[in-house]
Protein backbone atom coordinates (compact mmCIF):
# COMPACT_ATOMS: atom_id res chain seq x y z
CA UNK A 1 0.00 0.00 0.00
CA UNK A 2 2.65 2.77 0.80
CA UNK A 3 4.34 1.50 -2.61
CA UNK A 4 1.25 2.68 -4.61
CA UNK A 5 0.58 5.81 -2.43
CA UNK A 6 4.09 6.92 -3.42
CA UNK A 7 3.40 6.24 -7.02
CA UNK A 8 0.55 8.16 -7.30
CA UNK A 9 2.42 11.43 -7.15
CA UNK A 10 3.95 10.99 -10.35
CA UNK A 11 0.36 9.27 -12.01
CA UNK A 12 -0.81 12.91 -10.70
CA UNK A 13 1.95 14.90 -12.49
CA UNK A 14 1.47 12.93 -15.44
CA UNK A 15 -2.26 14.25 -15.65
CA UNK A 16 -1.63 17.77 -15.00
CA UNK A 17 0.90 18.17 -18.41
CA UNK A 18 -1.96 17.86 -20.79
CA UNK A 19 -4.76 19.56 -18.83
CA UNK A 20 -2.30 22.62 -18.50
CA UNK A 21 -1.83 22.04 -22.50
CA UNK A 22 -5.61 22.27 -22.97
CA UNK A 23 -5.78 25.48 -20.95
CA UNK A 24 -3.51 26.93 -22.75
CA UNK A 25 -4.45 26.12 -26.19
CA UNK A 26 -8.25 26.62 -24.75
CA UNK A 27 -6.64 30.33 -23.49
CA UNK A 28 -4.95 30.97 -26.68
CA UNK A 29 -8.09 30.06 -29.01
CA UNK A 30 -10.20 32.50 -26.62
CA UNK A 31 -8.00 34.91 -27.38
CA UNK A 32 -7.56 34.62 -30.90
CA UNK A 33 -11.23 35.09 -31.28
CA UNK A 34 -11.95 37.70 -29.47
CA UNK A 35 -8.86 39.58 -30.95
CA UNK A 36 -10.26 38.25 -34.76
CA UNK A 37 -13.55 39.51 -34.07
CA UNK A 38 -12.50 43.12 -32.65
CA UNK A 39 -10.30 43.23 -36.13
CA UNK A 40 -13.71 42.44 -37.89
CA UNK A 41 -15.38 45.29 -35.83
CA UNK A 42 -12.73 47.92 -36.72
CA UNK A 43 -12.47 47.23 -39.83
CA UNK A 44 -16.36 47.55 -40.30
CA UNK A 45 -16.28 50.69 -38.40
CA UNK A 46 -13.80 51.95 -40.39
CA UNK A 47 -15.87 50.76 -44.01
CA UNK A 48 -18.76 53.18 -42.47
CA UNK A 49 -16.05 55.92 -41.49
CA UNK A 50 -15.07 56.19 -44.94
CA UNK A 51 -18.42 56.17 -46.48
CA UNK A 52 -19.90 59.34 -44.33
CA UNK A 53 -16.63 61.06 -45.71
CA UNK A 54 -16.97 60.14 -49.20
CA UNK A 55 -21.01 61.23 -48.82
CA UNK A 56 -19.85 64.78 -47.35
CA UNK A 57 -17.11 65.16 -49.90
CA UNK A 58 -20.21 64.36 -52.59
CA UNK A 59 -22.81 66.40 -50.53
CA UNK A 60 -20.05 69.23 -50.91
CA UNK A 61 -19.34 68.82 -54.56
CA UNK A 62 -23.02 69.17 -55.68
CA UNK A 63 -23.34 72.08 -53.20
CA UNK A 64 -20.61 74.07 -55.34
CA UNK A 65 -22.47 72.46 -58.05
CA UNK A 66 -25.28 75.03 -57.21
CA UNK A 67 -23.32 77.61 -56.11
CA UNK A 68 -21.26 78.10 -59.05
CA UNK A 69 -23.86 77.83 -61.45
CA UNK A 70 -26.69 79.82 -59.28
CA UNK A 71 -26.21 83.14 -61.35
CA UNK A 72 -25.53 82.07 -64.96
CA UNK A 73 -28.82 81.54 -66.13
CA UNK A 74 -28.53 78.02 -68.40
CA UNK A 75 -25.47 76.93 -66.75
CA UNK A 76 -25.15 73.13 -65.72
CA UNK A 77 -23.03 70.86 -64.33
CA UNK A 78 -23.57 66.56 -63.92
CA UNK A 79 -22.08 64.92 -61.15
CA UNK A 80 -21.92 60.99 -60.78
CA UNK A 81 -23.06 59.58 -56.95
CA UNK A 82 -21.80 56.49 -56.00
CA UNK A 83 -23.02 53.75 -53.73
CA UNK A 84 -21.92 55.16 -49.71
CA UNK A 85 -25.15 52.90 -48.02
CA UNK A 86 -27.74 55.87 -48.29
CA UNK A 87 -29.83 57.66 -50.49
CA UNK A 88 -30.38 61.10 -52.02
CA UNK A 89 -33.43 62.64 -51.86
CA UNK A 90 -34.54 66.25 -53.07
CA UNK A 91 -37.45 68.15 -51.34
CA UNK A 92 -38.62 70.96 -53.38
CA UNK A 93 -41.77 71.64 -50.80
CA UNK A 94 -39.53 72.41 -48.12
CA UNK A 95 -37.52 75.12 -46.26
CA UNK A 96 -40.25 78.03 -46.13
CA UNK A 97 -38.12 81.55 -46.63
CA UNK A 98 -39.80 84.74 -45.50
CA UNK A 99 -38.11 88.52 -45.63
CA UNK A 100 -39.91 91.27 -44.01
CA UNK A 101 -37.98 95.00 -44.25
CA UNK A 102 -38.47 98.19 -42.16
CA UNK A 103 -37.68 101.66 -42.30
CA UNK A 104 -38.49 104.34 -40.24
CA UNK A 105 -42.70 104.14 -40.57
CA UNK A 106 -42.45 101.71 -43.58
CA UNK A 107 -42.16 98.27 -43.86
CA UNK A 108 -43.32 95.38 -45.97
CA UNK A 109 -42.72 91.56 -47.03
CA UNK A 110 -40.25 91.56 -50.11
CA UNK A 111 -40.12 87.63 -50.42
CA UNK A 112 -42.14 84.46 -49.32
CA UNK A 113 -41.26 81.31 -50.35
CA UNK A 114 -40.58 77.57 -50.28
CA UNK A 115 -36.89 77.45 -51.13
CA UNK A 116 -36.14 73.77 -51.07
CA UNK A 117 -33.40 71.66 -50.08
CA UNK A 118 -31.61 68.39 -50.60
CA UNK A 119 -30.83 65.35 -48.00
CA UNK A 120 -28.43 62.22 -47.95
CA UNK A 121 -29.97 59.86 -45.46
CA UNK A 122 -27.08 57.97 -43.87
CA UNK A 123 -27.70 54.35 -43.32
CA UNK A 124 -28.48 53.33 -39.93
CA UNK A 125 -25.02 52.32 -39.33
CA UNK A 126 -23.51 55.43 -39.72
CA UNK A 127 -23.66 58.04 -37.02
CA UNK A 128 -22.52 61.48 -38.15
CA UNK A 129 -22.28 63.40 -35.51
CA UNK A 130 -25.41 64.97 -34.65
CA UNK A 131 -25.48 68.58 -34.97
CA UNK A 132 -22.38 69.57 -36.84
CA UNK A 133 -21.70 72.31 -39.37
CA UNK A 134 -20.44 70.81 -42.84
CA UNK A 135 -20.82 74.38 -44.02
CA UNK A 136 -21.86 77.99 -43.46
CA UNK A 137 -24.09 77.84 -39.48
CA UNK A 138 -27.16 78.73 -37.89
CA UNK A 139 -27.17 81.96 -38.92
CA UNK A 140 -31.03 82.19 -40.86
CA UNK A 141 -29.29 85.34 -42.90
CA UNK A 142 -25.84 86.42 -44.03
CA UNK A 143 -24.22 90.05 -44.95
CA UNK A 144 -20.57 89.33 -45.80
CA UNK A 145 -19.54 88.24 -49.42
CA UNK A 146 -17.20 85.35 -47.55
CA UNK A 147 -20.04 83.59 -45.49
CA UNK A 148 -21.17 80.37 -47.62
CA UNK A 149 -25.09 80.59 -48.58
CA UNK A 150 -25.08 77.33 -48.29
CA UNK A 151 -25.78 75.51 -44.35
CA UNK A 152 -24.74 71.34 -44.28
CA UNK A 153 -25.33 70.03 -41.18
CA UNK A 154 -25.71 66.58 -39.03
CA UNK A 155 -29.07 65.92 -38.43
CA UNK A 156 -31.60 63.27 -37.20
CA UNK A 157 -34.37 62.67 -39.28
CA UNK A 158 -37.83 60.17 -38.92
CA UNK A 159 -35.58 57.29 -38.61
CA UNK A 160 -31.84 57.97 -39.42
CA UNK A 161 -29.17 60.68 -39.35
CA UNK A 162 -29.27 62.65 -42.65
CA UNK A 163 -26.40 65.33 -44.24
CA UNK A 164 -29.21 68.51 -45.11
CA UNK A 165 -28.12 70.99 -47.47
CA UNK A 166 -30.32 74.36 -47.83
CA UNK A 167 -29.66 78.12 -48.43
CA UNK A 168 -29.96 81.50 -47.11
CA UNK A 169 -30.39 84.55 -48.13
CA UNK A 170 -26.87 87.22 -48.78
CA UNK A 171 -27.67 90.79 -48.12
CA UNK A 172 -25.03 93.38 -49.40
CA UNK A 173 -25.92 97.53 -50.07
CA UNK A 174 -24.11 100.21 -51.78
CA UNK A 175 -25.32 103.96 -51.89
CA UNK A 176 -25.70 106.08 -55.08
CA UNK A 177 -26.17 109.61 -55.45
CA UNK A 178 -28.95 112.03 -54.46
CA UNK A 179 -32.97 112.64 -55.90
CA UNK A 180 -34.86 115.43 -55.01
CA UNK A 181 -33.05 115.47 -52.04
CA UNK A 182 -33.15 112.03 -50.93
CA UNK A 183 -30.07 109.67 -50.87
CA UNK A 184 -30.43 106.76 -53.06
CA UNK A 185 -29.81 103.54 -51.26
CA UNK A 186 -29.58 100.30 -52.85
CA UNK A 187 -30.04 96.80 -50.60
CA UNK A 188 -29.91 93.78 -52.77
CA UNK A 189 -31.23 90.37 -51.42
CA UNK A 190 -29.62 87.10 -52.79
CA UNK A 191 -31.96 84.17 -52.86
CA UNK A 192 -31.21 80.41 -54.15
CA UNK A 193 -34.23 78.76 -54.95
CA UNK A 194 -34.34 75.10 -55.45
CA UNK A 195 -38.16 74.23 -55.82
CA UNK A 196 -38.21 74.15 -59.35
CA UNK A 197 -36.11 70.81 -59.05
CA UNK A 198 -37.37 67.29 -59.33
CA UNK A 199 -38.49 65.56 -56.33
CA UNK A 200 -35.56 62.89 -56.02
CA UNK A 201 -35.29 59.80 -54.42
CA UNK A 202 -32.40 58.20 -55.36
CA UNK A 203 -29.66 55.16 -53.91
CA UNK A 204 -26.84 53.28 -55.37
CA UNK A 205 -25.04 54.84 -57.84
CA UNK A 206 -26.93 57.26 -60.25
CA UNK A 207 -26.02 61.05 -61.76
CA UNK A 208 -27.78 64.31 -61.29
CA UNK A 209 -27.69 67.28 -63.01
CA UNK A 210 -28.09 71.04 -61.96
CA UNK A 211 -29.06 73.55 -64.06
CA UNK A 212 -29.55 77.58 -63.93
CA UNK A 213 -33.33 78.07 -64.77
CA UNK A 214 -33.38 81.61 -64.63
CA UNK A 215 -32.47 84.60 -62.74
CA UNK A 216 -35.00 87.47 -61.54
CA UNK A 217 -34.99 90.26 -59.53
CA UNK A 218 -37.95 92.38 -57.67
CA UNK A 219 -37.99 95.85 -56.69
CA UNK A 220 -39.67 97.29 -53.50
CA UNK A 221 -38.82 100.77 -52.86
CA UNK A 222 -39.14 102.67 -49.61
CA UNK A 223 -38.82 106.39 -48.45
CA UNK A 224 -37.35 107.13 -45.57
CA UNK A 225 -36.44 110.26 -43.38
CA UNK A 226 -33.51 112.02 -41.91
CA UNK A 227 -34.10 110.31 -38.74
CA UNK A 228 -34.24 106.84 -40.75
CA UNK A 229 -30.61 105.79 -40.56
CA UNK A 230 -31.14 102.20 -40.39
CA UNK A 231 -33.40 99.20 -42.88
CA UNK A 232 -33.59 96.10 -40.45
CA UNK A 233 -33.64 93.06 -42.67
CA UNK A 234 -36.10 90.15 -40.67
CA UNK A 235 -35.45 86.44 -41.83
CA UNK A 236 -37.18 83.54 -41.06
CA UNK A 237 -36.04 80.33 -42.75
CA UNK A 238 -37.55 77.11 -41.95
CA UNK A 239 -38.31 78.47 -38.32
CA UNK A 240 -34.62 79.92 -37.76
CA UNK A 241 -34.60 83.95 -37.44
CA UNK A 242 -32.31 86.71 -37.34
CA UNK A 243 -32.61 90.56 -38.44
CA UNK A 244 -29.69 92.43 -39.89
CA UNK A 245 -29.10 96.21 -39.73
CA UNK A 246 -28.45 97.34 -43.12
CA UNK A 247 -26.30 101.71 -42.27
CA UNK A 248 -28.42 103.78 -44.58
CA UNK A 249 -27.37 107.17 -46.08
CA UNK A 250 -29.69 110.08 -45.95
CA UNK A 251 -29.71 113.33 -47.51
CA UNK A 252 -31.76 116.79 -46.92
CA UNK A 253 -35.02 115.71 -47.72
CA UNK A 254 -34.17 111.65 -46.11
CA UNK A 255 -33.39 108.76 -48.40
CA UNK A 256 -34.72 106.32 -50.88
CA UNK A 257 -34.05 102.91 -50.41
CA UNK A 258 -34.70 100.65 -53.43
CA UNK A 259 -35.04 96.58 -52.21
CA UNK A 260 -34.19 94.39 -55.03
CA UNK A 261 -34.47 90.75 -54.12
CA UNK A 262 -32.25 88.33 -56.46
CA UNK A 263 -33.47 85.27 -57.05
CA UNK A 264 -31.47 82.17 -58.92
CA UNK A 265 -33.84 79.42 -59.37
CA UNK A 266 -31.88 76.35 -59.72
CA UNK A 267 -32.84 73.19 -60.78
CA UNK A 268 -31.46 69.27 -59.60
CA UNK A 269 -32.58 66.31 -61.22
CA UNK A 270 -32.00 62.94 -62.00
CA UNK A 271 -30.53 61.61 -65.57
CA UNK A 272 -29.36 59.05 -66.98
CA UNK A 273 -25.62 59.08 -68.30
Amino acid sequence: MRRKDRENPKKRRGLAAPVSLLLIVFSLTLVSTVAYNYALRQIDARKEDLKLVAAEEKMLDLEEAITSTAWTPSGSRTLAFSDYGGQLRVETAANPLQINVTLGASNGTVYNSDTGRFIYELPSTILGREGRWIRGDRRAVVNQSTSYQAQMSVVTGSEYQELVSRYRPLVSSSVDGLSAGRRINYVRIYVINLNASEGITSGGEFHVKVTCIDVTTSLDTFNGTASDTVMSVFVSLDGATRTISVPISVGASGSSVRVEVVVSSVKIEGVAI
